[in-house]
């Protein structure tokens, strides 16, 4: 009959043995996944970093397009002012107050009140002065249109 030491001996070293083949294995396991998620956070930042830079563009390439059409505005803007001073009183005319009324409700997209253009409260207005709230109002609706153009672009990039 064996000696019952050795193989007491024997349950323990193999008892021993799968405990630390158990913890190793988790060691192994923890590392893995710690790994796993450090290389998903850089991805992450990866991405985030690309986003933030185009996003970045995008706020830049507005930057200038508004600017260059300031520029533009500013001329259309002399150019009323012009017509203003060049074109001869005998050229000149007056509109009724409803037509400025009329034009700024189809600008901001209002429906027009039938009883306010009936009543004619609004004054004359000279044709300048027409010119100028028929620029003044198209340079808002480019504005317009061209901030609806950047919220796109910045929610392609954003998605």
């Amino acid at each position: 009959m064996p000696n019952p030491w050795i193989i007491i001996s024997f349950i323990v070293a193999l008892a021993v043995s799968n405990a630390s083949s158990f913890l190793f294995g988790k060691h192994v396991e923890e590392d893995e996944t710690a790994r796993a998620q450090l290389e998903s956070e850089r991805l992450a930042a990866a991405l985030l970093s690309r986003k933030q830079k185009r996003v970045d563009t995008i706020g830049q390439q507005l930057a200038q397009a508004k600017a260059n059409r300031a520029g533009r505005d500013r001329i259309i803007i002399q150019e009323v002012y012009r017509y203003e001073h060049v074109t001869p009183a005998a050229d000149r005319c007056t509109l009724p107050g409803a037509w400025r009324l009329r034009h700024d409700l189809a600008a901001t997209g209002e429906p027009a009140d039938p009883a306010r253009l009936a009543a004619g409260d609004a004054q004359p207005v000279t044709d300048a002065a027409a010119l100028g709230t028929v620029a003044g109002n198209y340079i808002q609706c480019r504005d317009a249109i061209e901030q609806v153009k950047g919220w796109q672009a910045w929610w392609e990039v954003v998605q």
